[in-house]
């Protein structure tokens, strides 16, 4: 009966197209206690066992220590099970030290409306023979859904007994049709960008005979916001290696005709910093007889930035190591989360790299951490920081977290990690394909980003290689010195470009939803609220699949579908129609590019969507003296608290309320964007 943990933080279950209650399929893992463990379940006021005595198969779970009627054994539910959905729970029990007694089966609600248990079953059972339990059970869910999750329960306190082969089982989905929805007031994290590293091969990009037309190709036609490149700063190559990416960022800004955001890492430092006089391998270096090296440390950093930008590279993203808890033969430099005699310490050396910084740079750039192999490696990383605040977010790779060709592996642990550390913007800053870059690769790839922005929220996605030379990349460039070199756009590309050429820097992720388990569907909209990009991953190989698409608080105007599969590399198909389904082929990833109108009733609405005014500090959609009483309250507060509906006289974020704050509000003065008052000004 268990399934993998998932921590009950608030979640909007209509949220979710990651697997769903539907027919055929039992959606909890160890339904047996096969594995010989309880592992994924939760004692309820009792404790649990996994024990040889089963209903079938070689194991069961004992509940033991029970002191109340409604001690058992329990198991999240949220995340499986749709608002309004109907499913069936079942499971078998038997009693272990008394003759008869009660056995129930219940679930637990808690949303908005409060805390609601809702009978599934119950019997008499006894301690000879096992008894079955089974009922529907239909989730209606009052504004936001808590917790959810099933219980076996009844028996009078210290009456031990046995669970075994509960399922969740819903009615069978029509494999062939599915119902979708996109609400545009419903909103999530905003988007930094979508981006991709040029660190190697650049002198190969610009001696080839077509680096124009590969700009184009990797810059424009992919909408590249972020380029992430090295720190080669003193080092050997140094001089001649940030000069081909200063030709590099000049390359993307004149092709796509507007900055690029440069996100700039460091494989190591140079070898004289380095505690083995290598950039391979190694930590940094210490004082003869004393602590590790970390001011000078910071100080590269300080005239590394101040070099790039001398040549022409603003950086505004800044990582201080590239994967820090790994080394390899190549540029590697480890630190561990806090200093060892072995290693040094991760966040002394940050906290050194933002005092100098702070210290000497007039515009801080936007500073990174850990950008670990994994998130789940990053976690002790951020927990050891000295101060969380110097941060501006928390990078990480995806390698190691999952199996790579089961992109849902990752989700729980990506839903666990965001719920921990999602109060600072989420970057995924390199992953590639790791089966080559074929069109199943590509698959997997678009996959792997769905799952990152939906299920971990992450504010940026970084595909590693944006170009390489080995039959690898986005694009594949050829020896530029044999004859006539040429280049090879990759399935992965393509895949990529699905979500780069149509979601951009500022934009936000929306609520959208299906009902079904196969499409995996993502919305985002744009600051000023005209265009909204809906992309749609068909999982599976052999069915097509018909999309009823419809949009809350949203009127499309105008639009066009853009489609990747086996055949088609993202490729204009046509006008977007509503007045039809959408047909999604099998194994292919659809992205609609629609313009239109957002539709707000309501000041409920508005602050919902995140669209008041900046001096409305108490949300209702009006700036007067009700805001400046909010303001005064906490006047010269060096710790400043948000009230209802979390708006803060914090307006300018930056841990002080004073005159700049004020001056913000008083910008607003008198203004309203209440859409049910006429002589108010809308500001979407």
């Amino acid at each position: 009966m268990c399934i993998k943990s998932i921590n009950t933080f608030l979640y909007i279950t209509a949220v979710l197209s990651f697997p769903l209650c539907y027919g055929g399929e039992n959606l909890l893992t160890n339904p047996g206690f096969e594995t010989g463990t309880t592992s994924g379940c939760n004692s309820f006021g009792s404790s649990i066992s996994a024990v040889t005595a089963p209903h079938s198969g070689t194991h069961s779970a004992l509940v033991t220590g029970r002191t109340a009627t409604w001690n058992g054994i329990r198991q999240t539910m949220l995340g499986l099970v749709s608002n309004g959905q109907t499913c069936t729970i079942s499971g078998w029990a038997k009693l272990e030290n008394t003759s008869s007694d009660l056995l129930k089966l219940t679930v637990k609600q808690t949303d908005d409306g409060g805390t609601h248990y809702h009978p599934i079953d119950s019997a008499t059972g006894n301690n000879s023979t096992w008894t079955y339990l089974s009922g529907d059970f239909t989730l209606d869910v009052n504004g936001v859904l808590a917790d959810l999750f099933l219980y076996f329960e009844g028996p009078a306190a210290d009456v031990n007994f046995y669970v075994d082969d509960a399922s969740l089982i819903g009615p069978a989905p029509d494999p062939n049709h599915a119902d979708a929805r996109v609400d545009a007031v419903t909103r999530y994290q905003r988007i930094e960008g979508f981006g991709a590293a040029g660190v190697h091969y650049v002198n190969w990009l610009q001696a080839h005979p077509d680096k124009i037309e590969i700009y184009d190709v990797i810059f424009r036609q992919l909408g590249l916001d972020i380029l992430r490149i090295g720190n080669a700063y003193d080092h050997n190559d140094g001089a001649a290696r940030i000069a081909g990416w200063a030709e590099l960022v000049a390359a993307a800004e004149t092709s796509l005709c507007r900055p690029i955001k440069v996100m700039i890492t460091s494989g190591s430092p140079p070898a004289h910093l380095k505690s083995n006089n290598d950039t391979s391998g190694g930590t940094l270096a210490r004082y003869p007889g004393a602590g590790y090296k970390y001011d000078q440390f910071a100080q590269w950093w300080a005239d590394s930035l101040e070099y790039y930008s001398s040549s022409g590279i603003k950086c505004e993203y800044v990582s201080m190591q590239n994967e820090p808890d790994y080394i390899d033969v190549w540029d590697t430099c480890k630190f561990t989360p806090a200093e060892t005699s072995e290693w040094a310490g991760y966040n002394e050396a940050f906290e050194a790299l933002y005092q100098k910084l702070d210290s000497r740079m007039s515009e801080m750039p936007k500073l990174l951490a850990p950008e670990t192999i994994g998130f789940g490696s990053s976690q002790a990383y951020i927990d050891a920081l000295t101060d969380a605040n110097h941060v501006y977010g928390f990078a990480h790779h995806l390698y190691g977290d999952g199996d790579y060709n089961q992109p849902d592996s990752f989700v729980p642990d990506m839903q666990n990690y965001s719920a921990q550390y999602g109060y600072k913007p989420l970057l995924q800053t390199e992953f590639a394909a790791a089966s080559g870059v074929s069109f199943q690769a590509a698959l997997i790839i678009s996959r792997h980003i769905h799952n990152s922005l939906v299920y971990e929220g992450v504010s940026s996605y970084c595909y590693w290689d944006l170009f390489w030379g080995d039959s690898g990349g986005l694009v594949t460039i050829e020896f530029p010195w044999q004859s006539n070199p040429g280049y090879t756009i990759n399935p992965v590309y393509y895949a990529f470009k699905n979500y780069s050429a149509f979601i951009h820097s500022g934009w936000r992720r929306l609520e959208a939803s299906t009902d079904s388990p196969n499409p995996r569907i993502s919305a985002y909209i744009s600051p000023d609220n005209k265009q909204l990009t809906v992309v749609i991953i068909n999982t599976d190989a052999d069915t097509n699949v018909e999309l009823d698409l419809s949009f809350n608080n949203f009127s499309v105007e105008d639009g066009n579908v853009y489609r990747t599969s086996s055949m088609q590399n993202c490729e204009l198909i046509g006008d977007f129609n509503d007045s039809g389904p959408l047909i999604l082929p099998a194994e292919s990833i659809t992205t609609l590019a629609l313009f239109g109108t957002l539709i707000l009733t309501d000041c409920q609405q508005v602050q919902d969507a995140g669209l008041n005014l900046a001096g409305d500090l108490d949300g209702n959609c009006y700036v007067n003296l009700a805001d400046v009483s909010v303001l005064t309250d906490q006047w010269l507060s060096s710790n400043p608290i948000a009230i209802p509906p979390n708006h803060t006289p914090d307006i300018l974020s930056d841990n002080k309320v004073n005159l700049s704050d004020l001056a913000v509000l008083t910008n607003d003065w008198l203004n309203c964007n209440n859409p049910q008052d006429s002589n108010c000004i809308k500001n979407w």
